[in-house]
């Protein structure tokens, strides 16, 4: 499996760079992104559906494929969701079959006042299979305004950090990642340690940091909101290496990690193709960070959440380097089928 070189620039993941040395290190505070939903948490979390949508016999026996692909809209814990049709390729049947397959769907753990829940899902109608539909579990979608405010919103102390550097500490690079959840407007956050490879002075002094951050704009009736938060030190003669920053599709996948496992298929035709996608690593230490460059376009939701589940083939060494970093995915028109034990490839449409 070939191996390509990734990106050197800063990623979405909010991050305090200092460099240690024999003097105090000072640290420098770039963005701070909201940390992603944790599965446990999540609205979907208790998605009441069907485990099967039946082919529709008439198109079935017509050897009739397509795809479907529908936004849910849950406002209500015991009504069905609003859908709207988002990518629609072939029978009208196929389609009338998915509106009263979604039109069963609960979502009885939504509290009431609750913000509407949103999510994608995709339908695959596939008459030679063995399996007739196959069809991709719903992806939350994240509030984008509401998450820009919260960052907007956020106070962080003015002067900088400085760090003691301790002469015992032999390493050249390493970080510490924390999730700050805030549940009032004039309190400190809860604050979590989500990885770190650094000395306990080092980690103890950013924590004493972050807990001055304050949330002002939260309502005293609001959910809590979660930051990431990032810092990295580095010795002086720890350098760095050189990594591009912009890859194709296939050259990414291609410094994943058990890649030939995977088994997906997604058709870039119906996602407004060709598209770029940032992604930034996490994974093991931390959730990815994966968005989109330019317009949002909701049919690309589930393969936006497929990446950010991916995690990269890396030495310890080189894991350490790269965390936090992001790289730009070039996506082709064309359809990506994966199987286990194949090589993956991009078909031409």
């Amino acid at each position: 499996m070939t191996r390509h070189p990734f990106a050197a620039a800063l990623g979405a993941l909010g991050l305090l760079a200092a460099l240690l040395a024999g003097a105090p290190a000072r640290a420098q505070q770039n963005d701070i992104s909201v940390a992603p939903a944790d599965p446990a948490t999540s609205p979907l979390r208790c998605l009441q559906a069907p485990a099967a949508l039946a082919y529709p016999a008439e198109p079935h026996r017509l050897n009739l494929g397509g795809t479907v692909r529908v936004a849910l809209a849950f406002t209500a814990p015991d009504q069905a969701p609003q859908v709207e049709v988002l990518a629609r390729f072939g029978d009208e049947r196929l389609l009338n079959a998915v509106r009263a397959h979604v039109a069963t769907y609960r979502l009885p753990c939504q509290a009431a006042g609750q913000p509407t829940v949103r999510a994608v899902q995709t339908f695959l109608f596939r008459p030679q299979d063995a399996v007739p539909v196959h069809w991709s579990h719903p992806v939350e979608e994240e509030d984008p305004v509401r998450l820009r405010a919260m960052r907007e919103c956020l106070r962080t102390p003015a002067e900088r950090l400085e760090v003691g550097a301790s002469k015992f500490d032999r390493r050249t690079i390493s970080n510490v990642l924390t999730r700050m959840t805030f549940t009032a407007p004039d309190q400190p956050p809860q604050v979590e340690v989500l990885y770190s490879s650094a000395g306990g002075n080092t980690q103890d002094a950013f924590l004493d940091r972050v807990r001055e951050y304050r949330l002002p704009c939260l309502a005293p009736d609001d959910r809590p909101v979660s930051f990431l938060q990032q810092m990295v030190y580095r010795r002086n003669d720890a350098g760095r290496s050189v990594f591009k920053d912009q890859v194709t599709l296939g050259e990414f996948l291609s410094n994943i990690k058990d890649i030939r496992r995977q088994q997906v298929e997604f058709d870039f035709n119906t996602m407004h193709c060709p598209f770029t996608v940032a992604w930034t690593l996490g994974k093991p230490a931390v959730a990815n960070r994966v968005g989109e460059i330019g317009e949002r376009d909701r049919n690309r939701a589930e393969f936006l959440s497929w990446l950010a589940g991916l995690q990269m083939d890396l030495t310890p060494e080189r894991f350490e380097r790269l965390l936090g970093r992001m790289v730009k995915i070039d996506v082709a028109c064309g359809t990506l089928r994966l199987q286990p034990a194949a090589t993956a490839s991009t078909a031409a449409p």
